[in-house]
């Protein structure tokens, strides 16, 4: 039994061990790093530009439709969700590859990217979807207390609108929690175990 012990002990001290090529692990954790900034690039620049080209359509519907003043409540929210997302994206831009930089320094660089984007949709209700709610919740209220006179029938169809939003919103919110999950907490998971077995043994 012992010589069966000794052989086995020979036989693993005798094989070849697995070797890290820190260099080629760099420029994989670049990589996805890239296409990572590039995915959240455009959809930055799809939500600033779909915020800033509904400012004048939303003055020209009010204007055709000769609205409240509350409609226009809407137009601050929509120049506060593109002012946010370019003083985030300045604010959260990423540093650029240097040659010397180290394993752990290009993997802790794409963690923190990672965890600032699960903070972006973690709050999201607060800096995106309340400021779009609140001025067409208002706007829909204010019509309503309008129609007050006519009685409930009258004030029924901005409550269905109000409703409506709502669960829109809440779908929105749904939506991204999901994405946050499925996508951005395994990436995080992968980076921070990678950054984890640096400290383990080599």
């Amino acid at each position: 039994m012992d010589d069966e012990l000794k052989r086995a002990w020979q036989s693993q001290a005798a094989a070849p061990r697995l070797t890290l090529d820190a260099e080629l692990v760099i420029k994989e954790v670049r990589r996805n790093e890239q296409q990572f900034a590039a995915m959240i690039y455009c959809r930055d620049l799809r939500e600033v530009g779909v915020a800033l080209v509904m400012v004048p359509v939303w003055i020209y519907i009010g204007i055709r439709m000769s609205s409240i003043w509350t409609w226009y409540l809407e137009i601050p929210a929509l120049i506060w969700i593109a002012g946010f997302m370019v003083v985030d994206r300045i604010r959260q831009r990423p540093q650029k590859a240097a040659p010397g930089d180290t394993l752990r320094s290009t993997i802790e660089n794409s963690l923190a990217q990672v965890k600032h984007q699960m903070w972006l949709l973690r709050n999201i209700l607060w800096w995106y979807l309340l400021p779009l709610g609140s001025g067409v919740m208002i706007w829909t209220a204010h019509l309503a207390w309008r129609a007050r006179s006519g009685g409930f029938e009258m004030m029924a169809p901005y409550a269905v609108i109000s409703v409506l939003f709502v669960l829109v919103g809440v779908f929105v919110y749904w939506l991204n929690q999901h994405a946050m999950r499925k996508q951005l907490e395994p990436r995080r998971k992968e980076l921070q175990d990678l950054l984890g077995s640096l400290d383990g043994p080599t």
